[in-house]
């Protein structure tokens, strides 16, 4: 059987020579070549190229502002919910406080006639029973309120005008918080009625912004060099007036 002998690697540098001389020759021939310098530029192509120089400027304003008001509009509006939320849970607590301080009222009240008839009724042991466990706010207002009248053993002999619930000492601790409570609920639910008007307000932003997108996007489709000069000037208008607005309110980072 006859050998079959493997092709030459002298071949193969052959070939590569080859290619390499054919490549270098065109290129040289490139070069040589004398180049036709481009056209100038016409008025039109440079017009067009301004124009589009500009639209693309607001389109990219214009995006990154839409999406900075739309950020804003979602934190304010996460605002006005935590504060709704906390306002209803300090309405809850005024709500449960009020209920505890009538209870203490209430309490007060009737130890106080209670301690009013036995006194009328000259019954001196049951009224100074019942004074020995009026609440320390009732007997500070008891007090005040009968002032320098004569006593005997803690009863009076006299009994003033009025209630002890009319003097200034008798303050219920319930109650104040109740108040205060209230007072903050009131507060808390004034700060979500704002927080509701500023994103309503970044809303209103972000579509004046998609105003400025769309007719800085029509313009390019127009081949009347005027009418893309008016729609460019509109949509640089309302874009300077959307970014002025949305410096102007409140951020929240």
């Amino acid at each position: 059987m006859a050998n079959v002998e493997a092709p030459s690697g002298d071949h193969d540098e052959g070939l590569i020579d080859k290619v390499a001389e054919v490549v270098t020759e065109t290129v040289d021939e490139v070069m040589d070549e004398d180049l036709v310098p481009p056209e100038p530029e016409g008025r039109w192509e440079h017009r067009q190229r301004i124009l589009d120089s500009w639209t693309a400027l607001i389109l990219g304003l214009a995006a990154v502002a839409t999406a900075w008001a739309s950020f804003q509009a979602g934190q304010w509006a996460s605002s006005q919910a935590d504060a709704q939320s906390a306002s209803a849970i300090a309405r809850s607590e005024s709500g449960r406080s009020t209920t505890e301080a009538s209870r203490a009222e209430l309490l007060d009240s009737q130890m106080w006639l209670n301690w009013l008839d036995a006194v009328a009724a000259g019954d001196n042991a049951r009224a100074r029973f019942l004074r020995e466990r009026f609440s320390p706010e009732l007997a500070a207002a008891t007090t005040a309120w009968l002032g320098a009248q004569p006593t005997t053993s803690d009863v009076p002999q006299e009994v003033p005008s009025g209630t002890p619930f009319e003097q200034p000492a008798y303050s219920s601790p319930a109650r104040e918080q109740a108040d205060q409570l209230a007072g903050q609920a009131e507060s808390l639910l004034a700060d979500a009625s704002q927080s509701s008007a500023t994103s309503t307000a970044y809303v209103l932003v972000a579509v004046v912004l998609a105003l400025s997108l769309f007719f800085a996007g029509v313009a390019t489709k127009f081949a009347d060099p005027q009418t893309q000069v008016i729609l460019i000037s509109i949509s640089i208008a309302v874009l300077v007036g959307a970014i002025i607005r949305m410096l102007l309110l409140p951020t929240i980072l």
